[in-house]
């Protein structure tokens, strides 16, 4: 009698030894971008209480998860739990949960802010589909907390803009650019004020935005439809079905505006784009909102600000932000365009060295001058690199190849710190363990400092410079004593 072959559960893959390098390269390139912008790696188990779940979401998500029967209690307990449709523990479908209970649980001991990131497989309980499986990997990345008790809109928006820019790093990393992909963001706090001038009530904001959310993926007669059912008004349903052009909310708001400006500090402004269809149809956002698009691709990753969830499990208000990245679009995004590698450039891709857990450089302004800006600029450059010629001159390079860089990309930080005064920006650095200490000067000027050995570096000529196209660029300069 002939064996019965057993399918792999629906939704699920079999990795045989080329998979797993192609997933490997991908986690590997995570774990590089989150490092060298500073954040730091934590793991959560893979299942959590259903309570959990329920407390962020509301009972109704329980059906979208897998809930977990050990059997030992047998078909009794068995029959209790279907009939009271929640088990005791779920698989996780995501991490933000976990990470408002973990840092509910130690909030007054952490540091302000927390910049954590996670990798790991999930779980859900849907349809697969395109770009959707029921097991995946997910990356998570996340800002908790302001740099001063000051919970101002520039405060937030500079944990919004280091989220962003750890996203762009990874997408930078694995040779996308702006062409091929684009971060549209939006306000929902301005959203919601522009859906309550649509006669839309504070009850119904919820489900306004949820169908906002679904806006790209159904056709106007059933958004109509939909809108209708829940008594939404008709100013609102011309909006949602695009019907009237001239009715569009105006996304010129100051958190907006500051997060883009930061964006351009850091010059990578240009990967993004405001856009009034972005929502985020989870309700737990509260702020700023963002999606990685590319054409014909669901989101690349997406997340935003969450300032209540924190203390909705226990802990102090806590402003939070964040995003989610799953492996199975990014791996499509890459076979789509030509960059995920294979074979020999494979195995040497995803055996190159990774990113530094220590901190190489921690960049700081000059106590007595106004160098904030430039603070973020060269941030931002050290931890981007510099492509050697060799390598952009090349019709054939790919982003995997050693030749790509003439100075790496490193890990860097900033000191949230808000005094100013060196001597203590200094023991923030030796408190992160940071090899170098960065002084950005008057006049573009920076000085440099071994902080194993507490000696200050000079160059043999002139003064470091911010500038990466100077012979005395300090990021050539870190990069040649490494």
């Amino acid at each position: 009698m002939a064996s019965k072959k057993i399918k792999p559960p629906k939704g699920t893959r079999d990795l045989y030894p080329e998979d797993v390098l192609r997933q490997r390269y991908i986690t590997n390139a995570w774990r590089d971008a989150s490092l060298r912008c500073g954040f730091d790696e934590i793991a959560g188990p893979t299942f959590e209480s259903t309570e959990l779940y329920a407390v962020k979401s509301g009972e109704g998500i329980l059906g979208e998860l897998f809930q977990t029967f050990s059997g030992k209690g047998g078909q009794e307990t068995l029959d209790k739990l279907v009939e009271k449709g929640k088990a005791d523990f779920a698989l996780r479908p995501e991490f933000t949960p976990t990470l408002a209970r973990m840092y509910a649980a130690h909030a007054k001991q952490l540091p302000k802010p927390c910049k954590w990131f996670t990798a790991g497989p999930y779980f859900r309980a849907e349809r697969p589909q395109r770009g959707r499986l029921r097991e995946f990997l997910q990356w998570n990345v996340d800002a908790i907390g302001l740099p001063s008790e000051d919970a101002c809109s520039e405060s937030k928006a500079q944990m919004d803009a280091e989220v962003i820019e750890c996203s762009i790093r990874l997408f930078d990393n694995l040779g996308l650019n702006s062409e091929t992909l684009n971060i549209k963001i939006n306000d929902r706090n301005a959203m919601a004020a522009f859906f309550n001038s649509l006669s839309v009530s504070e009850e119904q904001l919820e489900t306004a935005f949820n169908l906002l959310d679904r806006q790209a993926k159904l056709p106007a007669d059933a958004l109509c439809t939909l809108a209708q059912e829940a008594s939404l008004s008709e100013a609102f349903i011309n909006f949602l079905t695009q019907s009237d052009s001239s009715i569009s909310p105006k996304l010129d708001t100051p958190d907006l505006d500051t997060l883009l400006s930061l964006c351009n500090d850091a010059q990578f402004d240009q990967w993004m784009s405001k856009d009034p269809s972005i929502a985020r149809g989870l309700a737990y956002y509260t702020g700023t909102v963002f999606e990685a698009i590319a054409d014909g691709e669901r989101a690349v990753a997406g997340g935003g600000r969450y300032d209540n969830l924190i203390e909705l499990f226990g802990g102090p208000p806590t402003p939070a932000c964040g995003f989610g990245m799953g492996d199975v679009v990014l791996g499509n995004l890459l076979d789509d365009k030509g960059l995920m590698p294979e074979g020999a450039e494979l195995m040497d891709a995803v055996a190159r060295q990774q990113a530094s857990i220590r901190p190489i450089a921690f960049v700081v302004p000059n106590g007595d001058e106004d160098n904030e800006s430039l603070v973020h600029t060269l941030t931002a450059n050290l931890r981007r690199g510099i492509e050697s010629e060799e390598w952009r001159n090349n019709d054939d390079r790919k982003p995997w190849q050693s030749s790509r860089y003439s100075v790496a990309p490193i890990h860097a930080r900033v000191s949230y710190k808000s005094t100013r005064k060196i001597n203590k920006l200094k023991a923030d650095a030796s408190d992160q363990h940071a090899k170098f200490f960065v002084e950005i000067q008057s006049d573009n000027k920076v000085e440099l400092t071994n902080m194993d050995t507490r000696e200050s570096i000079a160059p043999p000529a002139g003064s470091w410079n911010v500038d990466p196209n100077s012979e005395n660029y300090i990021g050539k300069a870190i990069a040649q004593l490494m």
